[in-house]
């Protein structure tokens, strides 16, 4: 008799820093608008003691694109940082069944 499994395989965004080092992040969530793409992230980490130790922080971050290739860039302007926040933050906590805060009210 076969076993149904769910397996989990996660979306993998290669990063790099300014001094040229590859980052991996896994992409939890991807929010459109009419006007621009917002994505949140988490560092990736695929062995045991990483998974443990890891701090799953969620970063917020806008895609651009320059020249066809896409980049991730700071959301500088506040009230767009919270609106768009708030939103991926409640996409991620219904996707993973996880509590990560309270929007501001």
């Amino acid at each position: 008799m076969a076993i149904d499994e769910e397996y989990y395989e996660p979306d993998i965004l290669s990063v790099s820093d300014e001094d040229g080092n590859e980052i991996l992040f896994e992409l939890l969530e991807r929010y459109e608008t009419e006007d621009n793409v917002y994505v949140a992230i988490t560092r990736y980490y695929d062995t045991d003691e990483e998974i443990v130790d890891g701090d799953y922080e969620v970063i917020i971050l806008k895609v651009d694109n320059e020249d066809g290739e896409e980049f991730l860039v700071e959301i500088e302007d506040e009230n767009e940082y919270e609106q768009v926040s708030d939103i991926l933050m409640a996409m991620v906590e219904k996707k993973y069944d996880v509590e990560y805060f309270e929007p501001e009210q």
